[in-house]
């Protein structure tokens, strides 16, 4: 009977831990959605602010942008998005329906496709497409992206 018993509450202690642990990936997967949705818009809008709020500050993060990389560190990731956002060149920035963020415990993987639209300095607008590979991590202060891999998608003929 002890056995069974035993048995019992390893199963029920198992089936909780479980339980919370999705509860927990799915509030992580939540919060990196979120930042994701206020990166993108602080943007477009130029606010430049957020690449504190979402990026982690070590000096020998890398980035990789569509048009340079690697990247070392957050003050060379800043100048260029500083390039991108200028006098309202970047109209718009999203990430597609495909957006998919993995949760493992304190690191997690964001993978999708994005488009945004460029104003150019003769009036026309330039739109792109892309995909990114964005690698985060938790912090003290909350989630922290510390590698990502932008580029843009060939067009297919």
């Amino acid at each position: 009977m002890k056995r069974i018993v035993c048995l019992v509450a390893v199963l029920s202690f198992g089936l909780v831990y479980s339980t919370l642990t999705a509860q927990g990936e799915q509030d992580d997967e939540r919060q990196i959605r979120e930042l994701t949705s206020e990166f993108c818009a602080a943007i477009v809008k130029g606010d430049l602010s957020i690449l504190d709020r979402v990026f982690d500050p070590g000096a020998s993060n890398v980035y990789y942008d569509i048009n340079e990389g690697p990247l070392i560190g957050l003050p060379r990731l800043k100048r260029v998005w500083g390039a991108a956002t200028r006098s309202g060149r970047l109209t718009s920035f999203e990430f597609g329906d495909d957006l998919r963020v993995d949760v493992d415990a304190d690191q997690a993987l964001e993978t999708g496709t994005w488009t945004q639209t460029q104003m150019q300095p003769d009036g026309t607008a330039r739109h792109i497409r892309g995909r990114a590979t964005i690698l985060w991590h938790r912090t003290d202060d909350g989630w922290r992206v510390y590698h990502y891999h932008a580029s843009v998608t060939p067009r297919r003929n």
